[in-house]
């Protein structure tokens, strides 16, 4: 599926782009060192109801994540699990940062968008898991990265 704001980009950062929302649901559910399956089952709801619902700029962009978003997310996690979780929080993040030069090559609009919903991703897997009857859903460690302060991209 073609993504018409993606086109003069090269493969390598497309890929970046397409692998974001796994590489933002292990940052936030990894965080604590306790990748769940309600954090897992939770972004992969989030992504398949983003197809349709929600803003309809990113619509294309969930359908082509959604395809294989599942073996998305379980080579991520494959790549990094076996790295102390300190490590692997920096280099996720140092991967992310890289998005910095590629959002500016992308319609504003659109930027904006897709950095709010991986922000959303983001609040909603670190919401999905933990927690003692409501209080403490967030775990320090997910608080501090959810926010996504590693992507600048501010037009």
């Amino acid at each position: 599926m073609a993504i018409a704001q993606f086109n003069h980009l090269s493969e390598e950062e497309k890929n970046l782009l397409f692998s974001t929302p796994a590489m933002v649901t292990y940052l936030i559910g990894g965080a604590d060192d306790d990748f769940d399956t309600k954090e897992e089952v939770q972004s992969t709801h989030l992504v398949r109801i983003r197809t349709s619902n929600g803003d309809p700029l990113l619509f294309d962009f969930y359908k082509h994540i959604e395809v294989n978003y599942f073996e998305q997310l379980d080579a991520t996690v494959k790549k990094y699990e076996n790295i102390p979780v300190a490590e692997r929080t920096d280099l996720i993040v140092k991967e992310l940062s890289r998005l910095n030069d590629i959002l500016p090559t992308i319609d504003d609009l659109y930027a904006r968008s897709l950095l709010k919903s991986l922000r959303s991703l983001a609040k909603a897997v670190a919401e999905a898991s933990g927690g003692v009857f409501g209080f403490l859903e967030i775990s320090y460690e997910e608080e501090h990265l959810m926010g996504l302060n590693m992507i600048t991209y501010n037009p």
